[in-house]
């Protein structure tokens, strides 16, 4: 696959970094969001380490990552329940239409 230089800017600073083909707009869009919970946590925070600032923003981006797996979790068991019923549902209704011999 073919890979190419992008520069991105996060906290000011420029970094290269390789990107997929066709990929770009997808990376463009992880550093922006990247880059706005790196200002948000320096600007709501005493923390000025860049480090600290950077391990702060992984830890809030995995947390927020966690929840959204879980709530999308949650989902999908809600509608193999509703599926199963609906199947049951179904299967009760071709049964009672079967002509009786």
């Amino acid at each position: 696959m073919t890979q190419r230089a992008m520069d991105i800017r996060l906290m000011e600073r420029h970094y290269k970094v390789n990107c997929p083909a066709g990929q770009e707009v997808a990376l463009q869009h992880a550093a922006d969001r990247l880059n706005a919970k790196l200002e948000t946590i320096r600007n709501n925070t005493k923390l000025s380490n860049p480090e600290q600032i950077a391990v702060m923003a992984g830890l809030n981006l995995c947390h927020e990552f966690a929840q959204h797996e879980q709530r999308l979790q949650q989902r999908i068991a809600d509608l193999e329940e509703k599926l199963k019923i609906l199947q049951e549902t179904l299967e009760q209704v071709m049964a009672e239409q079967r002509p009786r011999r």
